[in-house]
């Protein structure tokens, strides 16, 4: 791939944070997890953002949130891009992490669509500023996801990868935003004292593709890094390049294009091209039950999304921790980062000979790839894309065993537990379970009651 001649990076002009009123506020895409803000001590700031990209002016906005005294900062930022169509992937799968570790979170609201058609049309007034180059707006995109029950593979994916294609021609300024954006987090936030040490750059599904097309064209622009390390989630494409500074990629099983075909939808991974070997600068983890979207910690927003939706005769909605998984993930960058602690080898899921059809076991479940207890200690079979139709394909589901099958394999509730424990052991070990996560799954067992022989 060729590389464009290195450039200084341009830094973003930032003001603010900008004053809440009765009447004005900060609008916020996706308001999950605020609520546990105030358990954290942590604040939202908002500032306004100027500069140029591609060529042209651009005005558009930051979210921060940080903990209320300064002091407590790690130095750590970990950086997202809103949602094409609105949303905060990153926060939603990881705002326990970090506000347990003191890390700072931004959004960069560096795609046109949404910041020109959800956040200024929500208060025009506040965001005066805002400017783009003219593009499609967010529900013109999100309306024309293409989705088509019955279509083979091959057409699906030509549909997907056409709506790929309106979606990077509607943001174009973005990866020079993006860019100037975390030059100026290095240099500090106004009016609070806090300078970014080290800047990561997270995305799943949308917006993980922003980041593995900033790595893939845009990191290697600049005389000096841009981000100390990258998590794309929940995308794929083709395989990622090497760079300088440490990149791990995470895919549910509910990325694969076997998985997805039955619900007449497409994604960015086709067939097995995101798979490389490892370096010292690079992993996959291909996670067995993982859907693109975590039903355990559901919103009230949520559920009423979800009431109307129906699901397999005798399924629930998945509990598979998706949440836990990033929280792991996102640890070993750091410390691949800052303490050169390189992470476990690469994880890929079992096929089917070459193809990219999932290997299973008696229960139906997916062999291979990242493990957790609900894999290897099942009690259900997990589905990781539900074939109902929209909205409700990219949520999991699992059907539970009836109590003698869980008789047959782990004899009583306490059975169960001890399998549990012993796989915990070994997941904290690796470094795919952070401790606190394991200490829920301890306190939370999935078998209550009687077990029938």
């Amino acid at each position: 791939m060729p590389i464009a001649e290195t450039v200084s990076m341009p830094v973003a002009e930032l003001s603010g944070p900008v004053a809440r009123t009765e009447s004005s506020r900060a609008h916020v895409l996706d308001p999950y997890g605020l609520d546990r803000m105030p358990k954290y001590d942590y604040l939202q700031e908002e500032y306004l953002v100027g500069g140029t990209a591609a060529g042209a002016d651009f005005g558009t906005r930051i979210l921060v949130r940080r903990p209320a005294d300064v002091a407590r900062c790690s130095g750590t930022v970990i950086a997202e891009v809103s949602h094409i169509w609105g949303g905060t992937s990153v926060w939603r799968a990881i705002n326990r992490y970090v506000m347990r570790n003191n890390h700072v979170w931004v959004e960069i609201d560096s795609q046109a669509p949404s910041a020109l058609g959800l956040i200024a049309a929500a208060d025009p007034e506040r965001y005066r500023s805002f400017r783009f180059n003219e593009a499609e707006t967010a529900r013109a995109l999100a309306a024309g996801i293409p989705f088509q029950r019955a279509a083979g593979r091959d057409e699906l994916a030509a549909q997907y990868d056409a709506f790929m294609t309106r979606w990077w021609e509607a943001t174009r300024q973005s990866p020079e935003i993006i860019a100037s954006v975390a030059a100026a987090l290095r240099q500090g936030l106004p009016g609070c004292g806090f300078a970014a040490r080290r800047i990561y750059l997270g995305g799943i599904s949308q917006t993980g593709g922003v980041v593995r097309e900033f790595i893939r064209r845009h990191h290697r622009r600049y005389l000096t890094p841009v981000f100390d390390g990258y998590l794309p989630g929940a995308s794929g494409g083709p395989a990622l390049p090497d760079i300088d500074v440490p990149v791990i990629e995470l895919l549910g099983e509910a990325e694969f294009q076997s998985v997805r075909e039955p619900c007449g939808i497409s994604g960015q991974v086709r067939g097995l091209t995101h798979r490389r070997p490892d370096s010292e600068r690079f992993r996959l983890y291909e996670v067995a039950g993982m859907a693109h979207r975590e039903t355990r910690y559901m919103s009230d927003v949520d559920r009423q999304r979800l009431a109307a939706c129906p699901l397999p005769p005798g399924a629930n909605w998945s509990s598979f921790p998706n949440g836990h998984v990033y929280h792991a993930v996102w640890q070993a960058l750091l410390d691949w980062r800052e303490h050169d602690t390189a992470p476990l080898p690469s994880q890929h899921l079992a096929t089917v000979g070459d193809t990219d059809e999932l290997a299973r076991d008696e229960h139906g479940n997916a062999l291979g790839g990242l493990r957790t207890s609900y894999t290897d200690v099942p009690t259900s079979t997990l589905v990781a894309a539900t074939p109902v139709g929209r909205p409700s394909w990219y949520h999991g589901n699992e059907t539970p065993f009836d109590s003698r099958k869980l008789a047959r394999l782990y004899g009583t509730p306490e059975g169960y537990q001890r399998a549990v424990a012993v796989h915990l052991d070994q997941y904290l070990h690796v470094g795919t379970y952070l401790p606190i996560d394991a200490a829920e799954i301890r306190d939370q067992p999935r078998v209550n009651g009687p077990i029938r022989a």
